[in-house]
């Protein structure tokens, strides 16, 4: 994926006014950005907080009780800022799938990747 700092900001409605990055900053602290492409050349683009602790042993159950797909939606909700938050959940709708992509990069912030090596001594 290409460095979205040098990407065109995603297309919004007139009315929808983006708080800026320093804004999310100040209020959040860490923030982090996400975006995608999804069919149809559509670009995505939220701003997320760090995921807490207690929201990933909530997603670590979910998963078992309930399947990957709502699990991981109810994990980028809990995580998503405030500002995006409406405009996420309508997209979610239209691409059910972009749930599980901002899940699995939500629990890389956390430390769950697959770079990770085993060697025998």
């Amino acid at each position: 994926m290409e460095d979205m700092k040098s990407s065109p900001a995603p297309t919004l409605p007139a009315a929808t006014k983006l708080a800026s990055d320093e804004e999310l900053k100040a209020k959040y602290g860490k923030v982090y950005r996400i975006g995608m492409t999804v069919s149809e050349d559509v670009e995505l683009l939220y701003r997320f907080k760090r995921p807490s602790v207690a929201s990933y042993d909530r997603y670590v159950k979910t998963l078992a009780q309930i399947g990957a797909s709502k699990a991981s939606k109810r994990f980028m909700l809990d995580a998503v800022v405030e500002e995006d938050e409406a405009r996420l959940t309508a997209d979610a709708e239209t691409y059910p799938g972009v749930a599980m992509a901002i899940g699995g990069k939500l629990t890389d912030i956390l430390g769950l990747t697959s770079a990770v090596n085993l060697k025998k001594l």
